[in-house]
């Protein structure tokens, strides 16, 4: 199931359904798959398999480096200097700011490093990859939760 807010499992058996879609990943599930879980390092495998494309942004880049204990950078810089990189632009800024102003409103708070990783999602029609789904209330991207071990 598609669309906008949908929320998707997904499982390393459906990569034909991930034909020509981009999915970026966030810091919990690069975090899963550098720690080797093979569910999350099976669906990302399947993405690929399926014609899929696997990104993150800087935001994800610099959670994981932040939180990565130095014996493991090196295995983690080279992993994510794989990944495609997708920008995150003016378009994607200001959508994070809008994200945040109206979860506001509704009483909601979210972390601005989120509000930039779903803003870039959106500007580029992605699919957010993340452990944690309901960092991510908005309407307007899907998220998908890749298995985990």
């Amino acid at each position: 199931m598609e669309g906008p807010g949908v929320r998707e499992e997904l499982g390393p058996e459906d990569a034909g359904a991930r034909e020509l879609k981009t999915y970026l990943l966030d810091s919990t599930v690069v975090i899963q798959h550098l720690r080797r879980d093979p569910l999350v390092s099976a669906s990302l495998a399947g993405i690929l398999a399926g014609g899929g494309r696997v990104a993150t942004s800087v935001v994800t880049v610099a959670e994981v480096l932040g939180g990565v204990p130095p014996r493991e950078r090196r295995k983690a810089l080279a992993f994510l200097d794989r990944l495609e990189l997708l920008p995150t632009s003016r378009e994607a800024a200001r959508r994070a700011g809008d994200y945040q102003a109206s979860l506001r409103r509704k009483g909601r708070t979210i972390a601005t490093t989120d509000a930039l990783i779903a803003g870039t999602a959106r500007a580029h029609g992605a699919v957010l990859l993340t452990h944690n789904v309901s960092d991510f209330p908005m309407r307007d991207i899907t998220v998908g939760s890749p298995p985990v071990s």
